[in-house]
């Protein structure tokens, strides 16, 4: 999901979370306010009802609210309404049932002893409750939509330079070494951003995998009078410091295998007497093959040349592994130097 969404989704949420419990508070309110309102007009409907009844012994109403008589658990009269209500427990406000419909009750005990109660449908109040509720709903929705359209709308002009700064970076020709993100002044966090792409692109460009480590090799004493020079001769000692400090080298002695020893030559037979017959002179059996140095050496100078051609044709290999070529081969000379000195 992409940024704008996501920001778009979580501020509607909010708002409109907001609002809604801003209208239920609201609803909650107005109800309180309805009911107080409801109570006090009770009272002064009670108040007219007594002083009417007081001077003529009537019981005046216009069908908007119901009154009853009691004395005594017993109804007396009930003009107004012919619903059934239960009887009052005792004075005081109350909110009484009659089939599906609620009533607000007032009862007040008069000087004779017998009780009034006057009664208010509640459908009025219902009514106005609904209507709260869907206008606080309205106003969810309306907040929700709104909010939803402001923050869709203010994402998108903050993310545009972001979104053009993307484009500029698909459209880069990495073998164009003067090509670079286009430069942004605005909002600062992009033009912070563009400078430090810019420089990590300049540095890219200008880096230059490094040579691999150079591998020197002592001729042979055989190859000695070749027309190569010296690597010990001043020409060489100048080209070789900046190799010589990159990475150690390592000195490989080309061993030319000793030349076999002859095998011993017997004297000739003593000439034998006439009379016997000459007995032929024991045949030694050839001495066994010694194992010189150069079947030693064989497998390691063998191993050495694979690791030169390693690093030969992998110029770019890792320094890490670079490192640990040379150090299998620097382990190499050091025991094929000391074959060497044992051997003589």
């Amino acid at each position: 999901m992409r940024l704008r969404t996501q920001l778009t989704l979580t501020v509607t949420a909010l708002v409109a979370l907001v609002v809604a419990l801003a209208g239920l508070v609201i609803v909650v309110r107005i109800d309180h306010r309805d009911r107080d309102d409801l109570d006090r007009l009770l009272a002064a409907r009670a108040d007219r009802v007594k002083a009417a009844a007081t001077k003529n012994g009537s019981l005046p109403t216009d069908g908007t609210f119901a009154i009853r008589l009691i004395r005594n658990g017993e109804m007396l009269k009930q003009v107004g309404s012919s619903a059934g209500f239960p009887l009052p427990e005792g004075d005081g406000y109350a909110t009484v049932s009659s089939g599906d419909d609620e009533w607000r009750a007032l009862t007040q005990t008069l000087v004779t002893g017998a009780q009034m109660q006057i009664l208010v449908s509640l459908d009025a109040l219902e009514e106005q409750h609904d209507d709260n509720v869907l206008v606080v709903d309205l106003l969810v929705l309306l907040a929700a939509v709104l909010s939803a359209a402001g923050v869709w709308f203010a994402t998108g002009l903050v993310l545009r330079p972001f979104q053009r700064l993307l484009s500029a970076a698909r459209d880069l020709d990495p073998a164009d070494p003067d090509q670079h993100l286009p430069e942004v002044k605005s909002p600062r966090e992009v033009a912070e951003l563009t400078t430090t792409l810019n420089d990590l692109l300049a540095r890219a460009r200008s880096y230059e995998p490094p040579e691999p480590d150079g591998v020197r090799l002592t001729p042979s004493p055989s190859s000695a009078s070749s027309s190569a020079p010296s690597p010990l001769s001043p020409s060489s000692e100048a080209v070789a410091p900046s190799a010589a400090v990159a990475a150690p080298t390592v000195e490989i002695r080309a061993v030319e295998p000793p030349a076999p020893a002859p095998a011993p030559v017997e004297p000739p037979p003593a000439p034998a007497p006439v009379e016997p017959p000459p007995v032929p002179a024991a045949v030694e059996p050839p001495p066994a093959p010694v194992s010189t140095a150069a079947d030693e050496l064989r497998p390691s100078l063998a191993g050495l040349g694979a690791q030169l051609d390693q690093l030969m044709d992998n110029p770019d290999m890792p320094a890490t592994q670079r490192h640990l070529l040379l150090a299998l081969m620097a382990d190499e000379h050091r025991r094929m130097v000391a074959l060497l000195d044992g051997d003589a």
